[in-house]
């Protein structure tokens, strides 16, 4: 069934009114006609499943049939905070990390990044980001879309991980906010360990470096603020294969073998 996300403002009362680029779509790329499933979502994890009744233009009408809660949002808030890579790589970590259950992706400069964007190219790039998070949250069946933040340096990017651990303490009564930086000198603390130790978070965030990694003074701030260096094996993975193994290594902790699947 197809699926789109749609706002608040475009549902009344049991119709639903789809305009603009998802309406092409769905009449002249999809060619859906009246009597076609849609399922649709608000963009905080409540699915409606529809069918179309009247197509006119770049107008689409559905009629709600079942409104239901979404079961494929991860039960905690899961942050990347990722250095800006080099090329199209951060397209494709976007799209991967969105299937695989990131929440918010960070991107931020570092010591070792090569990419510098001025503001301007910064938010054109963080517009295009954020439409691929959408595609790829439509595809995979997601209940939101995972936002898109905006470059930030890293010492910001340690900040906010600061800022966003005490508000998730705060206002959470389950094991408490899980961050952590995926560092390739550390030998002492596996991801394993560090997850298993960790079963219950209220949120988990984590940094990934660019091509060159982190530099030592990084790692040092980044320790000195709470945020644990851990180790991700016996080999060094590339920047955009390091963020989807953590985010795999997440899923099957807390989602699959959480459940005993």
């Amino acid at each position: 069934m197809s699926r789109f996300f749609i706002k608040e403002e475009q549902i009344c009362g049991d119709l639903i009114r789809i305009e603009g680029a998802d309406a092409h779509h769905i009449a002249r790329v999809l060619r859906m006609k009246e009597g076609d499933k849609l399922l649709l979502c608000d963009f905080f994890n409540t699915e409606y499943r529809t069918v179309i009744c009247a197509l006119s233009g770049d107008l689409v009408e559905a009629e709600i049939v079942e409104r239901r809660a979404g079961a494929s949002e991860p039960s905690f808030p899961i942050v990347l905070y990722m250095a800006l890579p080099k090329g199209d790589k951060m397209e494709w970590i976007i799209q991967k990390a969105v299937e695989l259950g990131v929440t918010e992706i960070v991107p931020f400069s570092s010591a070792f990044t090569v990419v510098k964007l001025d503001e301007k190219s910064a938010e054109k790039k963080r517009e295009r980001w954020q439409k691929i998070a959408k595609s790829a949250a439509e595809q995979c069946g997601r209940g939101r879309v995972p936002e898109i933040s905006q470059v930030r340096t890293f010492g910001q990017a340690v900040k906010d991980c600061l800022d966003r651990s005490a508000a998730l303490e705060e206002c959470e009564k389950k094991g408490g906010a899980l961050s952590f930086m995926c560092y390739e000198k550390e030998e002492t603390r596996p991801l394993p360990a560090l997850l298993s130790a960790h079963p219950d978070p209220c949120g988990i965030s984590f940094f990934v470096g660019a091509e060159g990694g982190f530099s030592e003074k990084e790692a040092e701030l980044a320790l000195s603020s709470g945020i644990l260096p851990v180790g991700l094996g016996k080999r060094i993975l590339r920047c955009e294969t390091a963020p989807l193994f953590v985010l795999s290594a997440v899923c099957y902790r807390y989602e699959l073998e959480g459940n005993g699947q």
